[in-house]
């Protein structure tokens, strides 16, 4: 029988990942630091429960190669050309600047305190500090419901440029101790990596959608999963053969992949065993955690915390007043991506294996930049705190409220919130479309928005109002109001201003229905035929008619406009 020596270390993984999930998500924290600190109490440092350490490494290693790949699909070459100036403007900004501010800092400590840092150690350490936690961002913005906000668009910008900038940043990192041959190293490895980046894009851009078209005419989720991991786990040994970081090809997969219809399904098949070797590597970062020596640091790890958030903060805030953030926003920003982010504790982890830094040292960052991620949600909370009382006199306009949700792109436009309006921003919501609705009720917009749905005070009658949410860059416009005047004097007015918009809107019958596609409207729902419609359906499924066969139905009534219906004449 095979040694099963390794199964005692994999239980106690598994269990100590679910037991910290669980808890965490109890206290709405992010499981990162839970993991650290699960992994060193269990670790050799601790408790000592793992025996054969290089099972966890190999695993965790898996867990880096996935959430690039992850991070790919989110990367599509459409995505990042409509928030190019966010991205690469503000973020790349905030990157440079921010490592550049470190590397300073480093010199000006270095003139007083010869630390005998070697020069590649401290540009390593400059780029990961600059970086900031996607998890803790990202969580906090969903807790608060502000993902569509300004604040939560520039966050989401900022973190996208920082995860293509980990890219390259691993793959450098392995040839930063080369020496004098440091510089024909990196040329020859960029060479490299053009080769690859070439050769895989070719392919995926050949190959990659017949193939999946193959794959989805199967119809099983099983196929869809092995053929990821296939993708996933062949890029990444292409790129590792070429002497490159195998989460580059896993990276390069996720973004052609991300060009092609079938991402939601490859993701969805993608995201469990991304999460599961994630927690693995941070679990075997936080056993080689040594706490004794941490223990013996912690005021210069406290200093240095305290240090990173300043600098970070600075810098963004001075960015946001660049951009044309409002002061309140800037300082919520600020200190919203203030935090140092889990790729530091990948790129550090790295750093140690290939002899560029210091196994002690970088136990000494591992615990500043966790400090700096746990301390984001009181940031948080305390930055909007100050974005409310700074910003909130400035106008008492409704279009005050409105502002900065102009810059978005192919949303869609929601007018009404009520009973329909929710169920349309529910279906929205599930294909991760983006949208903002207008209601005219602002008690009901108010509510609705701290209950974390993208939703203003507006009149989507109002030309100032359409421009304040988009319409110009909108994918589609949906009218679900119930009063007919309301509905009209929309219509009139976007048709007019903004031709090329889709307007789909809510009907009362047949008769509202023609005078609004005469006005201008593409679409319309006549809500007394579906209501019919839906009542009749209901009626003969419980009389035990066939699914297919009701469907029929519905559609035949449907069909030209509802051309039927008029036939029968229910609206003499």
């Amino acid at each position: 029988m095979h040694d099963t020596g390794y199964l005692p270390d994999v239980l106690i993984l598994l269990l100590v990942s679910i037991i910290t999930v669980v808890l965490l998500r109890k206290f709405r924290t992010s499981p990162v630091l839970g993991y650290l600190v699960v992994g060193a109490i269990i670790g050799s440092n601790g408790l000592d429960l793992i025996k054969e350490p290089g099972y966890t490494t190999a695993l965790g290693e898996f867990g880096v190669v996935f959430l690039l790949f992850v991070i790919g699909l989110e990367l599509t070459f459409e995505r990042l050309i409509k928030m190019r100036v966010l991205v690469f403007g503000f973020g790349g900004l905030q990157l440079l600047l921010t490592a550049l501010v470190f590397y300073l800092a480093y010199l000006v400590i270095d003139h007083y305190i010869d630390t005998e840092l070697p020069q590649t150690m401290v540009i390593v350490i400059s780029l990961a500090l600059a970086l900031s936690s996607t998890a803790i961002v990202l969580q906090v913005l969903a807790e608060n419901g502000t993902q569509s906000s300004p604040i939560g668009r520039l966050s989401l910008a900022v973190l996208l440029m920082q995860d293509f900038a980990v890219v390259p940043l691993l793959a450098i990192i392995p040839i930063l101790n080369q020496g004098n041959d440091m510089l024909l190293t990196i040329g020859w490895a960029s060479l490299k990596a053009l080769g690859a980046i070439i050769a895989i894009t070719l392919f995926g851009r050949w190959c990659l959608r017949p193939f999946f078209s193959l794959i989805a005419s199967v119809k099983t989720d099983e196929v869809y999963v092995t053929t990821t991991l296939l993708i996933v786990l062949g890029a990444a040994w292409t790129t590792s053969q070429l002497g490159l970081s195998t989460a580059m090809g896993a990276f390069l997969a996720g973004i052609l992949i991300a060009e092609t219809e079938y991402r939601n399904r490859v993701e969805d098949s993608i995201i469990p065993f991304q999460g599961l070797f994630m927690s693995l590597f941070f679990i075997t970062v936080g056993m080689s955690i040594d706490w004794r020596f941490i223990m013996s640091q912690w005021s210069d790890i406290l200093v240095l915390s305290a240090g990173i958030i300043l600098i970070k903060a600075l810098v963004i805030f001075i960015l946001c007043n660049f951009f044309g953030y409002q002061r309140g926003e800037s300082i919520n920003a600020s200190l919203l991506l203030s935090q140092g982010g889990e790729f530091a504790f990948i790129l550090f982890n790295i750093a140690v294996s290939q002899g560029v830094i210091t196994h002690d040292l970088a136990q000494f960052l591992f615990m500043v930049v966790a400090v700096t991620m746990a301390v984001t949600p009181l940031l948080s909370i305390i930055g909007t705190k100050i974005e409310d009382i700074l910003d909130n006199g400035l106008a008492s306009h409704q279009l005050q409220e409105l502002r900065g949700i102009g810059d978005l792109s192919e949303h869609v436009i929601l007018a009404g919130f009520g009973r329909v309006g929710r169920v349309v921003a529910y279906m929205l919501e599930q294909e991760q479309i983006n949208y903002v609705a207008v209601d005219s009720n602002a008690s009901l917009a108010k509510q609705a928005r701290e209950d974390g749905f993208p939703v203003y005070h507006g009149n989507l009658a109002d030309l100032d109002t359409l421009n304040a949410v988009g319409a110009k860059q909108a994918a589609a416009i949906i009218l679900s109001m119930s009063d007919k005047i309301s509905v009209r004097k929309a219509v009139k007015v976007i048709s007019l201003e903004f031709s090329s918009l889709p307007i789909i809107t809510r009907a009362e019958d047949l008769r509202h229905s023609r005078n609004l596609k005469k006005m201008g409207a593409e679409m319309t729902v006549p809500t007394t035929i579906e209501t019919g419609l839906q009542l009749g359906g209901v009626a003969l499924k419980n009389l035990g008619i066939v699914e297919h066969a009701i469907l029929s139905i519905k559609e035949k009534i449907r069909k030209n406009n509802y051309t039927l219906v008029e036939e029968m004449e229910l609206f003499r």
